[in-house]
């Protein structure tokens, strides 16, 4: 066979094989360049090897000894947990894990294995979801000399052996012909070493030094080549001529003075970037970005408002109905001074409604808030000036495409309520520009945040509950996780666990029960309800997880709390307390059935309530790719970048991309550009 390329598909690989290659291709490995690039997800060094009687609480430790019992029992809550006692000599220690039947078959008594993870104590040293590695004496015998071992994520089908050896097949294979398109100034300049080097030393380091050096290259290599792309991306768009806009809007002005209300500074000066970008002849692409409760409706309203007055249609286009009718209730209201015609267009409307509506849209230009229903083909929308796609990473990549085709060099403003630092903003999207309203308006009261952490006080909390209901008049929320509206989860445990909520402490109060498989009729009625006075306490799901307002509702309870992520517990947390009243978070979650992860996201929402802080906890628990909401979208998940490490590597990257542009070195680098582009339909939409 010829020599391998970097492109050639794993399976060329010398023991690799068809088979093979459909295992590797689940870690995201399918050519000799993924597996180059491939990072091992830790090293085994005899140096980083702890005595089991010497460890710590709340240290990362590889400790290595023998099992000495293996066993699985059921928790009082149904939960399965499945422990393994690992003893070297000087101590022992738990591995445990929950809810995962297959992990007891691959241990048996007597085996020796090592044991990694972050220590904790509850009746003796325990690692709860350790990694672990089961060596042979040839490679306990590499360990103890010294040599570093990588360990690799693996799939089913593959091994750690396995690994090793075809990596270091393609090593022997491809480095020595591979092409470094740094220049050497720009190496020197950023204390960078040669690609070779780096690569080598990824997978088989001399010592940690080594592994230090290789990655800061890598990170280097991995951020440039997205900035370089993203850059040259910007550069052509601002080729093509959009509209432009008369900023000095009537309506605008109109709406801005009725509000009851002073704009923050943050609003003023994001409206103003807005404006701007408008007025430009270039279309806008922006990302709106700010805390929960921190007034992006407003800024939204006050652009659509310049687009109507301009003569073109406004889009305003939500992930869910329920979000949706928030929006138009919203509208209603703000604009009800105004002669500015609005619409509501939701799936499952009725055919002659929806009918007179679009020959209504043909007629008058005005905002239209929606949902997916947006996106039908029979949806023409003449004179489409400006979309705002509030929570854009809760819409698919093909979603967003629509919408934007559905006119001609359309401004587009993106929102998000899960913020994040101005400069990683500026990393990622890159070809957005970014505004951050970065202060709340003035009488917002951070809502007092609790975890509850054992049985035996969840009655508690209920029966407090319905004091603070009955004693002060407030509403209150009960979120059960049913995490997607999709979600697979028994409809009747929903209503079942409602009902037993409503007979075991709130017979007495009136109760609302909504979830995402309701018809559209009903969950307007029940929202209006519990807006009015129909219910004190609404049972539901994530539904209300954005964009509703309901400002009596000062208490909400999260049931199962570890199964919603830190930025879903934020934005529930900023359902309440929205009328400048003190409020209560509470979040119920049994400690002892829970990983270290869950805790640190409960615990994390007990001590902060700045997003943007919150934003850093989450992406170090999350890493980048789940963060951005990328990892499904063909987007170039960072595999050596860390947002928050290596954050002051983000203006020497940018430098470096100024500088290989400046001087016309761009082709040099068409290789990897052209990969980022092959899956960047995320980053074309935005």
């Amino acid at each position: 066979m010829s020599a391998l390329s970097l492109d050639d598909s794993i399976q060329w690989v010398s023991g690799v094989g068809p088979r093979r290659a459909i295992s590797l291709a689940r870690c995201g490995i399918q050519t000799v360049r993924d597996f180059l690039y491939f990072p091992p997800r830790r090293y085994l060094d005899r140096s980083d090897i702890k005595l089991i009687g010497d460890l710590k609480v709340g240290e990362e430790v590889t400790v290595e000894g023998d099992i000495i019992s293996v066993n699985s029992r059921k928790s009082s809550r149904n939960t399965l947990i499945t422990d393994i006692v690992v003893y070297d000599g000087t101590g022992m220690i738990i591995g445990r894990w929950f809810n995962q039947e297959w992990v007891k078959k691959q241990f048996e008594k007597g085996s020796h294995l090592f044991l990694s993870g972050k220590v904790d104590y509850y009746r003796g040293f325990q690692i709860i979801n350790p990694d672990y590695e089961f060596l042979t004496e040839e490679e306990k015998e590499l360990i103890h000399t010294g040599r570093i071992i990588p360990l690799y994520p693996l799939s089913k089908g593959l091994g750690q052996r396995f690994m090793r050896k075809t990596i270091s097949n393609i090593l022997n294979e491809v480095l020595n012909k591979l092409e470094d398109p740094m220049p050497q100034g720009i190496i020197k300049k950023h204390n960078l070493i040669p690609l070779r080097e780096a690569l080598h030393s990824l997978h088989f380091p001399m010592n940690k030094e080594f592994i230090k050096r290789a990655k800061k290259r890598l990170a280097f290599d991995e951020l440039l080549y997205l900035q370089l792309f993203l850059t040259l991306r910007k550069a052509k768009r601002r080729k093509h001529k959009g509209k432009s806009f008369n900023v000095e809007s009537t309506l605008e002005k109109k709406f801005l003075s009725s509000l009851s209300f002073k704009l923050t500074n943050s609003q003023k000066k994001v409206i103003s970037e807005i404006k701007r970008d408008m007025q430009s002849p270039y279309p806008m692409n922006r990302l709106l970005q700010g805390d929960v409760g921190s007034g992006k409706t407003v800024i939204a309203i006050a652009a659509m408002l310049i687009a109507v007055n301009n003569g073109f249609h406004s889009v305003l286009m939500a992930p869910t109905e329920v979000l949706a009718y928030q929006h138009f209730f919203v509208i209603s209201e703000y604009l009800s001074s105004l002669s500015v015609p609005f619409w509501l267009l939701v799936g499952g409307i009725n055919p002659l409604e929806k009918k007179e509506m679009l020959s209504l849209i043909h007629k008058k230009r005005g905002i239209i808030v929606g949902t997916h229903a947006l996106l039908e083909e029979n949806v023409k929308i003449p004179d489409l000036g400006l979309v705002i796609i509030d929570e854009q990473h809760r819409f698919g990549v093909t979603q967003r495409a629509k919408i934007q085709r559905k006119g001609r060099e359309v401004e587009t403003l993106v929102m998000t309520a899960t913020p994040i630092p101005r400069t990683l903003a500026l990393s990622v999207y890159g070809e957005l520009d970014v505004s951050t309203i970065d202060e709340m308006p003035p009488g917002r009261i951070t809502p007092v945040s609790k975890w509850v952490r054992k049985e035996e006080k969840r009655k508690d909390v209920y029966n407090w509950v319905h004091k603070e209901v009955r004693r002060k008049g407030v509403k209150a929320y009960i979120v059960l996780p049913l995490i997607e509206e999709s979600d697979k989860m028994d409809l009747h445990s929903i209503e079942k666990e409602a009902e037993i909520l409503k007979n075991s402490f709130f017979s007495d109060l009136k109760v609302g029960v909504l979830h995402g498989r309701m018809a559209r009729a009903e969950k307007e009625e029940i929202m209006n309800g519990f807006r009015g006075q129909q219910f004190d306490i609404l049972i539901t799901t994530t539904v209300i997880e954005v964009g509703i307002d309901i400002p009596r509702a000062n208490v909400m309870v999260v049931e199962n709390a570890d199964r919603f992520g830190l930025a879903d517990l934020h934005q529930l947390r900023g359902r309440i307390g929205r009328a400048g009243s003190k409020s209560y978070f509470i979040m119920v979650s049994l400690e002892e059935n829970i990983t270290n992860n869950a805790k640190d996201r409960l615990s994390t929402l007990e001590k902060i309530s700045d997003g943007f802080k919150l934003a850093e906890v989450d992406l170090r628990l999350r890493g980048p790719g789940e963060f951005f909401g990328t990892r499904q979208h063909g987007f170039p998940d960072f595999r050596f970048f860390d947002p928050l490490k290596d954050r002051s590597m983000i203006g020497r990257v940018r430098n470096a991309v100024s500088e290989i542009i400046l001087n016309g070195w761009e082709d040099r680098f068409n290789d990897r550009i052209r990969d980022i582009r092959k899956g960047s339909e995320f980053i074309d939409v935005g």
